[in-house]
């Protein structure tokens, strides 16, 4: 990445992408302001860059409008607004809490964003196309969402709403943004409530791995290098100014699939409890049976496509494992 301002600002710096994020920015000698609810002595994702000194860490709430403006640089050339509530079951026990950090929380930023001058890259999420069968999904591919009484669909609804507010400042000409739709990212360090994560994080606990509905559901699991090449290219280049870019892979694989692959990379005998999703989250919740991205804007226009494979993922998870035992506490 090549830029002359050398100051970014990272809002969600102690989530598993976020600091992943920050610890590539500070390898290239970037000052880094980052934003987070959690202390950063309490933030485990955070305790490789710690004590460098480019890093300025500041703990605030993104829904508090003082904390935003407080913290904020308008020095900075870029802004990569990562902060979310993540987990399906955030989504059903809180969706007001969701709705409220998403939309009230992103305003805040933008509103600052636009008085600076400074550029914005938002996070949003696969989520957004909903249950859209036409696959693969294109970025200007429709939403097709559920009942609004469904509790899972606050999140991507929100994600969606920033994204309005994103567009017609564009348009106006008073903020240079550009958005990333994630798919289905994994990597060292993530929370092990995800298919992944989860998965790896039993078996070295020698607990079974649950696999839902058979596991039927297909997914596009990306690595989290490859997220963050894709983060600062979005993040940099002209190019991707006003534009939406999926970030996901090319390779379509089904839950159960990546959970044997967990299984059978770990070289451990074990077997698997089989679940069924209503039992779990309730009888209203609808899950999105397919996930597939068309990343080719990504390539045409930033140069990015995902290189590592799933089982070349996995085993770069249970080699940092090996190095990093306290994940497993």
């Amino acid at each position: 990445m090549n830029n002359l301002n050398k100051k970014v600002i990272v809002f969600g710096a102690a989530g598993f992408i976020g600091s992943h994020l920050i610890e590539r920015l500070l390898s290239e000698d970037y000052k880094v302001y980052a934003f987070d609810l959690v202390p950063i002595e309490k933030s485990k994702n955070l305790r490789n860059v710690i004590n460098n000194t480019k890093l300025k860490y500041t703990v605030g709430n993104i829904t508090n409008k003082k904390d935003v403006e407080d913290f904020f640089n308008p020095d900075a050339s870029t802004v990569y607004h990562l902060a979310s509530v993540v987990g399906v079951r955030k989504y059903i026990d809180d969706p007001l809490g969701v709705i409220d950090t998403i939309v009230s929380g992103s305003r805040n930023i933008i509103d600052l964003c636009v008085k600076h001058k400074t550029r914005i890259l938002f996070a949003s999420t696969s989520e957004i196309y909903g249950k859209n069968p036409n696959f693969p999904w294109k970025e200007d591919g429709d939403r097709v969402l559920g009942d609004p009484s469904v509790d899972r669909w606050s999140y991507s609804t929100s994600k969606a709403l920033v994204e309005h507010m994103l567009f017609p400042l564009y348009r106006a000409n008073k903020l240079d943004f550009s958005t990333v739709r994630f798919f289905n990212v994994y990597g060292p360090r993530q929370n092990p409530i995800y298919v992944v994560s989860q998965t790896i994080y039993r078996i070295l606990r020698n607990e079974k791995p649950d696999v839902y509905d058979g596991g039927i559901q297909t997914r596009c699991f990306t690595y989290i290098d490859d997220i963050i090449e894709g983060l600062l290219l979005a993040g940099t280049r002209k190019e991707a100014l006003g534009n939406v870019f999926n970030l996901g892979s090319q390779q379509p694989t089904n839950m159960r699939t990546i959970i044997d692959l967990c299984i059978n990379i770990s070289k451990k005998n074990i077997s698997i409890n089989e679940l069924e999703t209503k039992n779990h989250y309730g009888e209203k919740y609808q899950d999105i049976i397919d996930r597939i991205p068309d990343s080719s804007k990504a390539f045409n226009l930033l140069g990015w496509r995902a290189k590592i494979t799933p089982e070349e993922g996995i085993k770069k998870i249970y080699d940092w494992i090996k190095n990093n035992d306290w994940y497993l506490d």
